[in-house]
């Protein structure tokens, strides 16, 4: 006995192919690290730079430090959120 298989209709087609290219990033990995990098060490230094005639060296380069993490906690939290949802 031979089975008819019918054809996925066009519709479905587009509608797979505009779910790959949604799925798809916009920018490389390697690029968004090396803006966060620039992004992060800019935020280290401009609040550093706020913090140090208020507060000393020491506390200053310490808050620049966290801002500066905070940014990359903040982009690698992205990235888990967006794989968590995307399962």
């Amino acid at each position: 006995m031979e089975s008819i298989v019918a054809k996925a209709p066009k519709k479905r087609k587009k509608e797979e192919s505009f779910e790959k290219a949604i799925s798809k990033p916009w920018i490389s990995m390697r690029r968004g690290m090396i803006i966060m990098g620039f992004t992060s060490i800019a935020m280290a230094v401009l609040t550093a730079w706020q913090v140090i005639p208020s507060r000393g060296w020491l506390e200053g380069i310490l808050w620049g430090l966290l801002f500066g993490g905070l940014i990359w906690a903040i982009f690698f939290g992205n990235i888990l959120i967006n794989k968590l949802l995307r399962r």
